[in-house]
Parts: C-alpha cells; sequence; structure tokens
C-alpha cells in the first residue's frame, strides 16, 4: 500500500510542476510532505505567501479536485475557533489526472482526425488544369507508384 502511495505523490508532484503555477506547486509539495495543512494566518507567514493568495491557491486546487478540506470545531474542546485543515485527496486526485488524460487524448484524436480530413494531395496536372486531381490521404496512398515514388493521377 505504502508503494501505491508512493507513485500518487509523485504522479501528482510532476502533474502540478508540469501545469500550474508557482504559489500551487508549492502548497502541493508541502501537503505532500506534511500530509495536511492547518489554514490559519501563520501558515501564510511560513509559506511566504499573502494569506489572500493562500487562500485563492487553495480554493483553486480544490476546483481542480487535488485537494479537500475538513472543518475542525475547536470551540468544542475549548479552543478559540473552528479551523479548516487541508490536505490532498489521492483517490480523488488521481482520478481527476485520468479523467484529464482521457480529455487530451480525445482532443488531440479529434485535431489529428480534422487535420488528415482537411489535407488533400494535388497532382501536378491540377496546377495547370489538365485535371481535377484532388485526393484525400487515403486515395493518394492508392496511386503512387511503390517503384518510383511517384505520384501518378488517374487522370494524367
Amino acid at each position: 500500500m505504502a508503494d501505491s502511495t508512493v507513485y500518487a505523490e509523485s504522479l501528482i508532484a510532476a502533474v502540478a510542476r508540469a501545469f500550474y503555477e508557482d504559489d500551487a506547486i508549492v502548497l502541493i509539495d508541502v501537503l505532500l510532505r506534511d500530509k495536511f495543512l492547518r489554514d490559519d494566518a501563520d501558515m501564510a507567514v511560513r509559506l511566504k505567501l499573502q494569506p489572500k493568495q493562500l487562500r485563492r491557491t487553495l480554493q483553486f486546487l480544490q476546483e481542480e479536485h487535488i485537494v479537500k478540506f475538513q472543518e475542525v470545531d475547536d470551540l468544542a474542546e475549548g479552543g478559540s475557533q473552528a479551523s479548516k485543515f487541508w490536505y490532498i485527496d489521492y483517490h480523488q486526485a488521481l482520478h481527476s489526472i485520468r479523467l484529464r488524460i482521457h480529455h487530451l487524448k480525445q482532443r488531440l484524436q479529434e485535431a489529428e482526425l480534422a487535420a488528415r480530413s482537411s489535407s488533400f494531395y494535388l497532382c501536378p496536372g491540377y496546377s495547370i488544369k489538365r485535371c481535377n486531381g484532388r485526393y484525400t490521404e487515403e486515395e493518394a496512398q492508392s496511386v503512387v507508384d511503390y517503384e518510383t515514388g511517384a505520384f501518378l493521377c488517374r487522370e494524367c
């Protein structure tokens, strides 16, 4: 079980460094090292971030489904206030990363298909109006002379 946690931590750290800004990377590194982060004014000072920037970055990471928080009521135990403890939910973060990779693959496949379908091969006789030699990629593969490698139009 510990091995899978190490792999999850390294994946989350790599994704953070690849796609997020410095503030988010710092927070993720702290959460990976310390496992939780108490949301208070001292934490912003320790991380050398403005409190507003710290909350904004934590909110962003929550919207990205990387971190979650747990509210702990210190008032019931004689404390002075309720506190939020932020942590990385490995299960949710890994599923979020998988979903993003899936969406990225789909977009790349759609872009490749669009690029392939919009490209045409023109016969040399097409430019001088001798023929109407426009071919898609699949059609062009059938009219290539494999011995010479030349593109042979059916009409020319």
